[in-house]
């Protein structure tokens, strides 16, 4: 069942340009600012625990320095502030989109949207209980932990192991909840329960599916670190060859723009993929429980 689901997913990303913009329009702002967490934090990992390994300009230092010595900081609050805006107001009402447009045949991603204004508190009342349980929310803490030199205390590795488990059970018992919320018209608490009790009773497709998706987002990442890795070492090479006091900024800053983008862009298709993955699968088990 599972390999037949994944076929017919694929076939639809392939063939549904449209769809892979929705996600990456309502995706981006969210991508963006994880980028940006991550990149901060793995390169402060690197220069206080690495340092010794690292050459002294790294590419995120000479972007913030850009920043503040062309008093462009304003610009970055006025992103942070559009983000925080987006993820409140928006990013429900997307997410709920997602489903709408995927439930519906005629592909309306305006009607979508609408739809999906109907379903905003509900869908942000979930959105705002699973931020505590998202990986990219503990990665980005463990991460910073580390660096910090905190995970050498037994209490926070403890801590950080018990926060794994229950964001490993929300990333797999809680998966079906925001379908049965826009289809079936359920409270957030009701959903995950229901979600939940959908889980248990078909585990073993669910472990199965956990596996090859962990397997597939291993090889899409490569493949994207793989075509994102030209632009990258570019950027890296202009600016550690001192070519930027050259006058190629306006190079690296085109680059890194164009690089940024791709990324999300790359990282929007496999979003794609698994979101109708997940919608083909609530509808093959409601099928079987039905």
């Amino acid at each position: 069942m599972i390999l037949s689901l994944l076929r017919e997913s694929k076939d639809y990303i392939k063939n549904n340009n449209k769809f892979i913009k929705l996600v990456f329009y309502i995706s981006f702002w969210k991508l963006l600012y994880t980028l940006v967490l991550i990149s901060y934090n793995i390169n402060n990992l690197l220069i206080y625990r690495f340092d010794k390994w690292l050459p002294r300009m790294s590419t995120l230092k000479y972007f913030l320095e850009e920043i503040i010595s062309n008093h462009l900081v304003w610009l970055v609050i006025l992103i942070a502030f559009i983000i925080l805006i987006w993820y409140v107001f928006l990013y429900p009402t997307g997410m709920s989109a997602i489903i709408h447009f995927l439930k519906d045949k005629k592909n309306s991603i305006w009607k979508a949207i609408w739809k999906g204004v109907t379903d905003f508190f509900v869908m942000f009342e979930l959105n705002a209980l699973a931020f505590s349980f998202w990986f990219y929310t503990y990665a980005i803490t463990v991460l910073r932990l580390f660096t910090l030199w905190i995970l050498d205390n037994t209490i926070a590795i403890i801590l950080v192991s018990v926060w794994w488990l229950a964001a490993l059970f929300s990333s797999i018992f809680w998966q079906y909840a925001k379908f049965l919320i826009v289809i079936e018209n359920m409270w957030v608490f009701e959903a995950i329960k229901k979600s939940i009790s959908i889980t248990i009773t078909n585990i073993w497709v669910t472990i199965r599916w956990r596996v090859m998706q962990l397997v597939t987002y291993i090889l899409f990442y490569f493949k994207a670190f793989i075509i994102a890795s030209a632009p990258m070492l570019l950027v890296y090479f202009l600016i550690n060859a001192w070519l930027a006091d050259r006058g190629f900024k306006w190079v690296i800053r085109l680059v890194g723009v164009i690089t940024v983008i791709l990324i999300i862009y790359m990282i929007s298709i496999i979003q794609a993929f698994f979101r109708k993955f997940w919608f083909k699968m609530y509808n093959k088990v409601v099928k079987i429980e039905e």
